[in-house]
């Protein structure tokens, strides 16, 4: 009936305001009654060609709902758009999350096969030791892996996962790494001994690199099985060869020369 009113307040004002005054406005919603003054309003000036105060008042109400209204709406668009900019910023940096993710993934997994390949090529001549140290051991490991999953996509993450096992072995087994301590002593003319005995202050960590430098294995592999960045590996090594220069011992050209 309102739509009606309105529809009349110009062409025959007389009967907007009857249909008007059938309506109870008390009983419509705040938006309904907007629409209500407004069109009783023009019906009013159309009809007398003044309004008097009372239809002004409502004239009055009506555009200030309808200013309320659009700075309402305004107010939601400003909150859509505020939620839809977070949505896409969250969204933005998730990806970037999953995408730094992926490479430190990708840069572990590099980093174990760059493992994988140094042990195979510094522990491979032990394969004829009588103790079976670690080396034949990590050899055979690595190679029974290669042979199962060659061809597959399930190669790496083998490699990976062997490799993990094995450095865990390396760096927390006292035996492992006293098989291949004893190993390297075999070869070099008992050097880690000879090391101990004539440096006998110097830190469990300090022997392990000696031993993990002398083995021949790589800045990358040492730095996994200490734990540590490489810089810390090539600072440490340096200073290694700095104590022993200035130690005085009459075998400090042997140790130097195994490094």
């Amino acid at each position: 009936m309102l739509r009606q009113a309105g529809s009349l307040a110009n062409p025959n004002p007389e009967q907007a305001m009857a249909l008007l005054d059938s309506l109870d406005r008390g009983a419509l919603s705040p938006r309904l009654q907007a629409q209500y003054d407004y069109h009783y309003a023009i019906a009013f000036y159309n009809a007398y060609f003044f309004l008097d105060d009372a239809h002004a008042v409502a004239l009055a109400r009506a555009y200030r709902y309808k200013e309320q209204e659009r700075n309402r709406w305004s107010n939601i668009s400003l909150l859509i758009a505020a939620i839809l900019a977070t949505l896409v910023l969250y969204l933005w940096a998730r990806k970037v999350q999953a995408e730094k993710q992926l490479l430190l993934e990708k840069e572990e997994t590099d980093r174990i096969m760059s493992i994988a390949e140094d042990l195979q090529a510094r522990l491979g001549s032990l394969k004829n030791s009588k103790e079976s140290p670690i080396g034949v051991d990590v050899l055979e490991r690595l190679c029974e892996q290669y042979y199962v999953y060659e061809g597959t996509d399930n190669l790496q993450p083998k490699i990976v996962k062997e490799v993990r096992s094995i450095v865990e072995g390396l760096r927390k087994d006292a035996e492992a790494q006293h098989r291949l301590e004893k190993e390297l002593d075999r070869s070099r003319d008992n050097v880690m001994s000879r090391l101990r005995q004539a440096f006998p202050k110097w830190k469990e960590e300090d022997y392990l690199l000696y031993l993990f430098t002398a083995s021949g294995f790589s800045s990358t592999t040492i730095a996994t099985l200490l734990g540590k960045e490489k810089q810390y590996v090539y600072n440490r090594v340096y200073r290694l060869k700095e104590r022993i220069k200035a130690s005085g011992t009459p075998h400090s050209d042997f140790f130097l020369a195994q490094l």
